[in-house]
C-alpha cells in the first residue's frame, strides 16, 4: 500500500505505508493518518503531507529558533495554524518565555495528533501555553502591540490557508506584533511553488521593512528545499545570538548556529524569485 502526492501535476512523491490509522472530513480539511514503513505516522491534510514523526523536526526546530535567537529577549508567542503542537514544544525550549498562545482553525488536527502524535503535542497542557479553535486572521485582530514573535505555521494556501499569505493578512500581523517584534511564516518550495513565493514575498516587504527568506531541508514537503521567511521593522535574522543558538541546539536535531547562518545563503534562484523583497 502507497500514499501518493501530487505536486500540483508536476512530480509525485510515495511514501509505503503499512495501514491507514484515521479518515476523517472534518468542517474544514479531509484529515488522513497513515502508518508509513519507514517514516512512522503521517499526518495529511486534503491529500497533502503535513509532518511525519521521522523528520518533523527539521520544521519546527527552523520556523521557531531562526526568529527566537534573534529576539533579546522574546517572552510572548502567538502561532497561527500549528495544530499538532511541535512548533510551541521547540518555542518553550526558550526559558524566556512567559505565554504562547495557538490559534488553530480546525480543532480536530490538535485532537488526533495528541492521540497519533504525542512527540509533537507534549508541551501542549504546559500553563504557559494558551489554545484557541478559530480563525487566526479573526483572532489576531484583537491584539495590538502584544507579540515578539508571530510564526504563521500554516498549510498551504489553499482552503482555509489562503488568507495566511496575503497583505491584508500581514498588516494585522503588524499590528499585533511589539514595535522591534518579528514575525516567520513558511514559504513554500522553490521549485515547484515559485509564485506563490514571490506573492508572498512581495506582499510582506509592502508593510516591513525587513525580508529575509531563509531554506530548511524537509525531506518529505515538495523538492525537499523547503522555504520560510521573517519579516521586521527592525530585526534581521543574521545579528543572532549565537551563545543562546548552541545552548538551545543541545536540545535540537537539526538547528544550531551554523545552521543558522547557512540557512541564509540563498541559491542565486531562490534570490531571483525573491527579488522583490527588501
Amino acid at each position: 500500500m502507497w500514499f501518493v502526492e501530487n505536486y500540483d501535476e508536476k512530480a509525485s512523491l510515495g511514501l509505503k505505508v503499512r495501514k491507514k490509522l484515521h479518515e476523517e472530513q472534518s468542517k474544514f480539511q479531509k484529515i488522513d493518518i497513515y502508518e508509513t514503513e519507514f517514516f512512522g505516522s503521517l499526518l495529511t491534510l486534503d491529500g497533502l503531507v503535513m509532518l511525519t514523526e521521522k523528520d518533523e523536526f527539521v520544521y519546527h526546530e527552523m520556523i521557531t529558533h531562526m526568529p527566537l535567537c534573534t529576539i533579546r529577549n522574546p517572552e510572548r508567542v502567538l502561532v497561527i495554524g500549528g495544530g499538532d503542537g511541535g512548533a510551541v514544544r521547540e518555542i518553550l525550549k526558550h526559558d524566556s518565555i512567559k505565554e504562547v498562545v495557538m490559534c488553530e482553525i480546525d480543532q480536530r488536527v490538535t485532537d488526533l495528533c495528541r492521540i497519533y502524535f504525542p512527540s509533537t503535542t507534549c508541551k501542549l497542557d504546559d500553563p504557559r501555553v494558551k489554545l484557541h479553535f478559530e480563525d487566526g486572521f479573526k483572532f489576531m485582530d484583537g491584539y495590538e502591540g502584544y507579540f515578539d514573535l508571530i510564526i504563521t505555521d500554516s498549510s498551504d494556501p489553499v482552503g482555509p490557508g489562503v488568507a495566511l499569505f496575503q497583505e491584508d493578512y500581514y498588516r494585522l500581523v503588524k499590528k499585533a506584533l511589539k514595535p522591534g517584534g518579528i514575525m516567520v511564516s513558511q514559504s513554500e518550495s522553490p521549485w515547484y511553488f515559485e509564485d506563490t513565493m514571490t506573492s508572498m514575498t512581495g506582499a510582506m516587504a509592502n508593510v516591513f521593512k525587513n525580508v529575509q527568506t531563509y531554506i530548511a531541508l524537509v525531506t518529505l514537503y515538495p523538492s525537499g528545499l523547503w522555504t520560510m521567511t521573517a519579516a521586521s521593522d527592525s530585526l534581521s535574522l543574521y545579528d543572532f545570538d549565537e551563545k543562546r543558538s548552541a545552548k538551545i541546539a543541545e536540545t535540537c536535531k537539526y538547528y544550531n548556529p551554523e545552521i543558522h547562518k547557512g540557512a541564509l545563503a540563498l541559491p542565486n534562484f531562490v534570490k531571483n524569485i525573491v527579488r522583490n523583497t527588501k
